[in-house]
């Protein structure tokens, strides 16, 4: 009796916490803190649900261990699919920097392993310290990209807006003043997003100034590519100065508040990077909201994985904070390690 009590007050708290994430959640999902709880409500709602199931239909949990055995072969998937997407990057978009993140980590996802496993052989404490702390940091990037994974997915998935004074969608590279494939879907994006509200019917704000090797800024190639699309041209704002996104966000906010004061900013670019978007509308105070036009699929990881650089480097607060306990668990490694050696 006492454990089925104890199960069903986990079960009410477990509720009551979603509830409070999706309460903030519909009032600004712009907030990074949000998918910092969004991580273990989903694991502990998995591990609720498995008890349930095991304790419904025996056997359930020997299949899910079963999954759990299987991880290591997971993770080694997954480090070979990081491995063919970033060669497929360098193939068809160049070996830049940029386009080399998913090829080091998946080379890291097999390399730290193994030189773990060498620091542990050589049998001395500061190596059995240095593997453990190659351990926590792998923990800690794992976790740290599994939760911004996750929120960008439910961010992108499950968008709370509001009424809307106009789509503002954010330039890209163009080239011979035509839109790219990229630059394409987040202006297809912005047209749906236009269509779903009628009265009044939002602006279009193509925003985006001309880069050292375009013909024209790219504010004015994305207005001609909205026009053949059949928007009409006095529905469409052209902001052509912006170089960088926060100016992206400024400059079409001042542009866009001279003929509406009131309503929301739908602000569409790649849906890689949507949720840096719509942190820095936050940080500027801007009524917004950010959705992501769809990107080739091969471009995705490397480009994923260099919004969550860029998301670690403009939060270094947070990062901070959500780095302490792993630091501290090394700190304690490092106390204790010596002296059972001895």
């Amino acid at each position: 009796m006492e454990a089925v009590l104890a199960q069903l007050v986990g079960w009410i708290f477990l509720a009551a916490l979603w509830w409070v994430f999706v309460r903030q959640y519909r009032k600004d999902p712009r907030r990074l803190i949000l998918a910092v709880l969004l991580l273990p409500l989903v694991l502990f709602s998995i591990s609720a649900i498995v008890d349930l199931l095991t304790a419904v239909l025996p056997g359930f949990g020997f299949l899910f261990s079963i999954l759990l055995v299987l991880t290591p072969l997971m993770v080694v998937v997954f480090g070979a699919a990081l491995v063919y997407n970033g060669i497929l990057m360098c193939r068809r978009e160049g070996a830049k920097p940029a386009n080399l993140m998913s090829l080091v980590a998946g080379l890291a996802v097999f390399a730290l392993p193994v030189i773990a496993v060498l620091l542990i052989r050589i049998e001395s404490w500061w190596t059995y310290a240095l593997a453990f702390i190659l351990f926590m940091a792998s923990l800690f990037t794992a976790s740290l990209f599994a939760m911004l994974l996750l929120y960008a997915w439910v961010h992108g998935r499950f968008p709370s807006k509001a009424d809307s004074a106009a789509v503002v969608v954010l330039g890209a590279r163009t080239i011979k003043g035509k839109v790219t494939p990229l630059l394409r879907g987040r202006l297809d994006k912005g047209i749906e997003l236009q269509q779903l509200q009628h009265s009044p019917r939002p602006f279009m704000v193509p925003t985006g100034g001309q880069g050292h090797d375009e013909v024209e800024p790219e504010g004015v190639s994305m207005a001609k590519y909205l026009q053949e699309q059949g928007i009409d041209e006095a529905q469409i704002l052209i902001e052509d100065r912006a170089k960088d996104t926060m100016e992206n966000l400024r400059f079409s906010n001042a542009l866009i508040r001279e003929q509406r004061p009131d309503g929301q900013l739908w602000l569409v670019t790649s849906d890689y990077h949507a949720l840096r978007v719509a942190m820095a509308s936050r940080q500027l105070g801007l009524d917004a909201r950010a959705f992501g036009g769809k990107t080739a699929a091969y471009y995705r990881p490397s480009a994923f994985l260099r919004e969550c650089v860029a998301i670690v480097r403009d939060q270094k607060k947070l990062m901070i904070l959500l780095a302490l306990p792993f630091a501290l668990a090394i700190a304690g490694m490092m106390l204790v390690l010596p002296a059972v050696l001895i």
